[in-house]
């Protein structure tokens, strides 16, 4: 448990107990896809001192089918993202999230985010 604790200390992240049992319920691959989503869309998320952000994700599993979840995530002004935690939530719900998300953000961030959904449909 330390080594895996250093390796995500080392690569920007506090991770809590429950994000981390959320995602040893899942496939391994589901995971891994999970994992490399949040390491892509991180940066879009902005510091904030007062609250968290949750962030909808969308990763497709080896059955072609959508998972989707709501990753929350605390972003202050340390070295260290926190990631509080994860969890899978239904297709409704995730739009809502990208809906709120375009509403909250900029242009170009709702732009990058319907050019990388169109890329994972056609994947």
């Amino acid at each position: 448990m330390d080594v895996k604790q250093k390796y995500i200390r080392e690569a920007g992240f506090d991770v809590a107990e429950d994000f981390i049992e959320t995602l040893g319920n899942l496939d391994i691959r589901t995971s891994k896809k999970i994992a490399h989503f949040i390491s892509e869309n991180i940066d879009r998320v902005d510091s904030n001192l007062l609250v968290s952000t949750v962030l909808g994700g969308l990763v497709i599993d080896d059955d072609n089918k959508p998972v989707t979840f709501a990753l929350e995530v605390i972003k202050n002004n340390s070295s260290h993202t926190i990631l509080s935690d994860i969890q899978l939530i239904e297709m409704d719900s995730y739009l809502d999230l990208i809906n709120l998300n375009k509403k909250t953000n900029d242009r170009t961030t709702s732009k990058r985010l319907k050019k990388n959904n169109r890329r994972r449909l056609q994947s």
